[in-house]
């Protein structure tokens, strides 16, 4: 066992600074390992620890550092000695702090980050948004729809194979999913999972349909519905909703008959589901579908994450790049989401197919548009 860029040995807690500064450097940069117990040489050296160590130490570490970072701290047998060791994932609200200051792993060293790197990070922190890894603090397991987790759960082991087990407790789902830490659940959870998500993020997360029966302003109404379930729960019903003002024709086939939509299901389905992927959820602003005789129109806050993704660049293959990492990786898990990047071109592609118009792309002052035309 030796140092290295995702490894640092210390001889015993003692140094509690070092090891909460490797900490901080090893969260953003790839992640890493702490042992505690084992000397710069390699040789195993053991450590007195109790639970009361493991409190203590990650105490300090939630204090010293910002956003907090929360390692996984265990006792662990090395050449039959006790040992620590913390383990700590690379940080999705990078750039932390430890003390105040940005460190970063280089090579079996952690430097202190430059301003022109601090500030980059910075930058992709905010656009990346972070807000579904965050605790929402007032939130606890009753909130949860169990019946709804565990519908996700039959479906992600069919659709990707997850290996998620039905008995399992709400929490080893939740821990399974990163959807919840030290006993806390995140916002992620309750976006996707909450009973009554709207108890927590008051327009955050609600899409509003509207029907309207001419192509420019919003008088008549025809009809109107803001959806203010859990996400999964809003995706499938705000796709059957869009499904069911399209018009349909009946194709028959040798001696079978179904329904053919002017729009394949596909194509909404991907537009619903890019919304709620995509949508900035740091904003208290509803995402709106707008369907007109002429256009249904998609509209939700977001970011562009340029110069990585432009408008030009979602007409064809292009990086995957969700704000929302862990809502995104829960509607993979569903078969809904690809993460290659591929979600416009899809749309583009499948709408061609069905003799629409090319869908257009737009975006301005935080908020992106897509509109199909009918």
């Amino acid at each position: 066992m030796q140092e290295s860029e995702v490894l640092e040995l210390k001889k015993s807690t003692a140094p509690i600074r070092e090891i909460i500064e490797t900490i901080c450097a090893f969260a953003n940069h790839q992640g890493g390992e702490v042992y505690i117990g084992v000397s710069d040489s390699g040789e195993v050296l053991g450590v007195e620890a109790t639970d009361d160590t493991i409190k203590r130490l990650a105490n300090e570490i939630k204090l010293a550092t910002e956003p907090k970072l929360f390692p996984r701290i265990e006792l662990t047998l090395i050449e039959g000695k006790q040992c620590l060791r913390l383990s700590i994932e690379e940080g999705p609200l990078k750039p932390h702090l430890a003390f105040g200051r940005p460190f970063l792993r280089v090579g079996t060293t952690n430097q202190r980050i430059d301003q022109q790197t601090y500030e980059y990070l910075l930058q992709q922190r905010q656009n990346g948004y972070g807000f579904d890894y965050l605790f929402c603090e007032s939130a606890s397991l009753s909130d949860i729809d169990t019946d709804t987790l565990m519908s996700f759960a039959e479906s992600a082991n069919a659709k990707r194979f997850a290996n998620i087990g039905v008995y399992n407790t709400t929490a080893e789902i939740l821990e399974k999913l990163d959807l919840i830490k030290n006993d806390k659940l995140t916002n992620a959870a309750m976006l996707l999972f909450g009973k009554r998500p709207q108890s927590f993020f008051e327009f955050r997360y609600e899409v509003k349909l509207g029907v309207f029966a001419d192509n420019n302003g919003y008088n008549p109404i025809l009809d109107e519905k803001v959806y203010t379930g859990n996400l999964i729960d809003v995706q499938g019903s705000l796709s059957s909703a869009i499904l069911l003002q399209l018009n349909k024709s009946v194709r028959i086939v040798a001696d079978s008959s179904y329904e053919e939509y002017e729009y394949p299901l596909e194509v909404i389905r991907e537009a619903v589901v890019n919304m709620i992927v995509h949508r900035d959820y740091r904003q208290s602003i509803k995402s709106t579908v707008e369907i007109r005789p002429g256009s249904v129109t998609f509209y939700n806050p977001a970011q562009l994450f340029t110069p990585t993704i432009t408008i030009e660049s979602l007409h064809r293959h292009h990086p995957s790049r969700p704000g929302n990492k862990v809502i995104a990786k829960v509607f993979y898990l569903m078969g809904l989401f690809e993460n290659w990047g591929s979600g416009t071109n899809k749309i583009i592609n499948l709408s061609k197919a069905a003799g629409k118009p090319q869908p257009l792309f737009s975006y301005q002052d935080g908020m992106f548009k897509l509109i199909l035309h009918r």
